[in-house]
């Protein structure tokens, strides 16, 4: 029994050292931080003959690698909170039409290679958050009346290319860029019920600029 344990135990060994060591060393994690450009490459539909569009925000991003081996690895992106103005074009040129605030955590498989300045690629799932959404007085002068905003939260696939860039022992200058599709429906609440409803295609492009460090 001892010998059909030990045995089970290398074999268990051997399987799983490869998936869940870093060939090169014991850092298996990368975090990185910096300052986040999110540039909306937006469209939407119509509502009250015009339509609305997204601008962009500067915020404080962060990521979290952990390196399957030397070259595959998982990433999860964070930020603190963006917060957008919401404009109208068209009909509404001119017009506030309010603000709201998005979290945009990110999953993504990544693919790295490099010797001193580390390349890396990767694909997968953003869910984007919409909360703290306010109308402005621009849209409740238009309307006549008091309303409200509601984005509905959105999921869909992302794409990034970054890099580290050593400048010390245990510190890189770093750059991802990032292409996210969100997709939203936004609603016009007056009188706790739907007034008008927009499809809003916001497929920011993020840009963020930092530092990493392994461990």
């Amino acid at each position: 029994m001892m010998k059909k344990t030990c045995l089970a135990a290398a074999v268990l060994a051997a399987f799983s050292t490869p998936i869940f060591a870093n060939d090169e060393s014991n850092s298996n994690w990368i975090f990185r931080t910096g300052v986040a450009q999110v540039t909306p490459n937006d469209d939407s539909g119509t509502i009250l003959g015009g339509s609305v569009g997204v601008d962009s925000s500067t915020g404080v991003g962060l990521s979290l690698t952990y390196m399957l081996d030397s070259n595959w690895g998982i990433e999860v992106l964070g930020a603190l909170p963006f917060t957008h103005d919401i404009e109208g074009s068209g009909a509404l040129s001119g017009v506030s039409i309010g603000e709201t605030k998005q979290l945009p955590p990110t999953f993504s498989l990544i693919y790295q290679w490099g010797n001193e300045t580390k390349y890396h690629v990767g694909a997968g799932l953003n869910y984007t958050e919409f909360f703290d959404e306010k109308s402005d007085a621009d849209l409740n002068n238009a309307l006549g009346v008091q309303s409200d905003l509601e984005l509905d939260s959105s999921t869909g696939l992302a794409v990034k290319f970054g890099f580290d860039t050593p400048v010390s022992k245990n510190w890189n200058f770093s750059g991802s860029l990032y292409y996210i599709q969100i997709d939203t429906t936004a609603d016009v609440i007056v009188n706790n019920a739907v007034a008008a409803s927009v499809d809003v295609d916001i497929d920011p492009w993020v840009l963020m600029l930092g530092v990493s460090t392994q461990f």
